[in-house]
């Protein structure tokens, strides 16, 4: 039983030990250096590495209809296909 608790009490100390040593080497306080001259690099961002979706998007969809209008050489059926895609909001 005295071996119990000896190696009960010798197990907490060196436990405590360790977190006390830890605290030492980690930093356990993450704030701000505001002496600390930060230039953000844009290039290097995360924003920039992910494409830009509603872009993307909205080019698929009117490109087709633009194309198409292209292709219209009845004046008045170009006409009222150019109203209709103004009125949508497809251009």
């Amino acid at each position: 039983m005295l071996r119990l608790i000896v190696g009960f009490i010798g197990g907490m100390a060196v436990c405590g030990m360790l977190v006390i040593g830890a605290q030492t080497v980690l930093p356990l306080w993450a704030d701000e250096d505001p002496t600390a001259n930060t230039t953000e690099n844009i290039t290097l961002s995360l924003v920039n590495l992910i494409p830009n979706v509603e872009a993307i998007y909205e080019e698929s969809l009117t490109l087709p209809f633009a194309k198409a209008e292209s292709k219209i050489y009845d004046e008045d059926i170009a006409e009222f296909y150019s109203e209709l895609m103004d009125r949508t909001g497809l251009r």
